[in-house]
């Protein structure tokens, strides 16, 4: 099996690492010299895809399915347009795509189908969060308290000329979870919890995610991290399972889609959707569970319909990012994955199961994805932290930030 995938940054990271963990041979296509993904692929063709429609098709003939792993729409038009005519399927859906790129499309979406979601404004009060309509990620997200805050960041999105979009701010434990659809039946994976940096950037993927045996669930921190074993009220991942399963009808989706949630109290209100290839989750949920989602959307495609899947936990995982840069050693968003050089695969990295990264001993910058599992959510976490301090240790590194966190507890053996 050999899997073109186009586009090189962290989706394109994504699909490469996850189609290798099938078994499958991969061939990148960017048009960048050295994108993060390329040290991960089997073969690198440096193309702008669109550029040669020969050469293309050369490409796409040679491999058995083309994942498209970029969001520039002119990209995913023109590959939808041809691979299938060329006879490769094709796994995107680009009418769903059109939909869950634009915040407001999405909305209006979640109001046909009464999907839990938060308040627009100004019905929501301060705070708020405003954002672009069409950004991806933690792009120009801002959290406002008051009516000037409000006007500096609309100023800001005008200025950059994004639509904005204005809706309630809803603390509390953000999921993940991935659908795959085909025909109008949708069977969702595992859900992941999301913990996220200053600048509302997701810095860690943790699964299982659990519901509170008895009591209260466990309470976010203002990063959203928690005690994921115990997160959410009872009943409240088979109500995001059934909200997922009806927005991916609703959208007609023919492949796969990303819904992330915030919970609120025992609801679960929808933020996003994104129909396409997601970063971080997917690796999390494949360690979680076993589930491969490159592989399962491949499947999905060539059968016309999704597979059943066994979605139940195997072990825990705590997949997160650190960024080593001018004397410091941080935990922070997956952005700053985004200016490292050619990822490497490292197995056993600092005591960890696996790292992605371009770490080189002595070097003064540079970005590492670690993974760590165990057999709940607390003993990988505990792996994660110690690795970080390790990797300090060895780098002479100061810990920054959260990472100082973890400094301050192995002192005080807290």
């Amino acid at each position: 099996m050999r899997l073109l995938v186009v586009g090189g940054k962290l989706q394109g990271t994504e699909a490469v690492y996850l189609a290798a963990k099938a078994g499958w041979e991969t061939v990148l296509v960017d048009r960048r010299e050295a994108p993060l993904a390329a040290g991960l692929a089997d073969r690198h063709v440096v193309a702008d895809i669109v550029a040669d429609e020969a050469r293309a098709r050369t490409l796409v003939a040679a491999c058995d399915a083309v994942l498209p792993a970029c969001e520039d729409l002119t990209t995913l038009e023109w590959l939808a347009a041809r691979v299938p005519a060329w006879g490769v399927p094709l796994l995107f859906d680009l009418d769903a795509y059109r939909v869950s790129v634009s915040k407001l499309a999405s909305r209006r979406l979640f109001a046909e189908l009464d999907a839990p979601h938060p308040l627009p404004w100004p019905a929501c009060g301060f705070p708020a969060v405003v954002k672009p309509d069409s950004a991806s990620g933690s792009e120009g997200v801002s959290v406002v308290a008051d009516e000037a805050a409000l006007a500096a960041a609309l100023a800001r999105l005008a200025a950059g000329g994004h639509r904005p979009v204005v809706e309630e701010y809803v603390a509390g434990p953000s999921l993940s979870l991935e659908v795959l659809a085909w025909g109008g039946h949708a069977v969702p994976l595992q859900i992941t919890g999301l913990e996220f940096d200053a600048v509302y950037d997701c810095k860690r993927v943790v699964a299982p995610v659990g519901e509170a045996a008895a009591g209260a669930p466990a309470a976010a921190g203002p990063d959203g991290s928690c005690a994921w074993d115990h997160a959410v009220a009872p009943g409240t991942p088979a109500a995001f399972d059934a909200a997922a399963v009806r927005l991916a009808a609703g959208l007609g989706l023919n492949g796969l889609m990303d819904v992330e949630v915030m919970v609120c109290g025992a609801e679960a209100k929808v933020l996003e959707i994104d129909a396409r290839l997601p970063s971080q989750t997917p690796t999390a949920v494949y360690w979680s569970s076993g589930l491969n989602i490159v592989e399962l959307l491949h499947d999905t495609a060539i059968r016309g319909a999704p597979p059943r899947v066994d979605r139940a936990p195997r072990r825990a995982c705590v997949y997160q990012h650190v960024h080593a840069h001018d004397g410091l050693l941080t935990v922070a968003g997956e952005h700053v994955m985004g200016s490292a050089a050619p990822l490497r695969l490292v197995k056993g990295f600092f005591g960890i199961d696996e790292a992605l990264t371009d770490h080189r001993r002595g070097a003064r910058a540079w970005a590492a994805t670690l993974i760590a599992t165990g057999a709940d959510v607390e003993e990988a976490r505990a792996r994660a932290d110690e690795a970080v301090r390790e990797l300090a240790r060895r780098e002479r590194l100061d810990l920054a930030a959260e990472a100082g966190r973890l400094a301050q507890t192995e002192a005080t053996g807290s």
